[in-house]
């Protein structure tokens, strides 16, 4: 019988995904990352049109504070639905079913509140 002496340190998990100083070793094999800097653009500016929207007269301002609201609302969702459609690409089918899960109860509670 051919047994080692001792423990073999470990270099793959059970799927095969090397370890890198004893933890997996998983990065992302999607590029152009460029979600997370448009989205921080968009904040900003919604934020100069609520500074804005306080200065202008009642009418502009009036328009200016629902748009601000409105984008307030849409950005986390639109980060959700990205974070979706690219942990999707990377077949991590967990983490997108989730996501999906969240927008879907979001979008029940907008229905509800639309109908009452």
């Amino acid at each position: 019988m051919n047994l080692p002496t001792r423990a073999q340190p470990l270099t793959k998990t059970r799927s095969g995904t090397p370890l890198v100083a004893g933890r997996a070793s998983i990065v992302s094999t999607i590029r152009g990352r460029w979600q997370a800097p448009v989205l921080t653009r968009v904040a900003q500016v919604m934020f100069v049109l609520a500074v804005v929207g306080m200065l202008v007269p009642a009418a502009i301002g009036s328009v200016l504070a629902v748009a601000v609201v409105g984008a307030v609302i849409a950005i986390p969702l639109l980060r959700v639905c990205w974070l979706v459609f690219r942990w999707w690409q990377e077949r991590d089918t967990r983490f997108a079913v989730i996501g999906l899960a969240l927008l879907a109860v979001v979008a029940f509670g907008a229905i509800m509140a639309m109908g009452s």
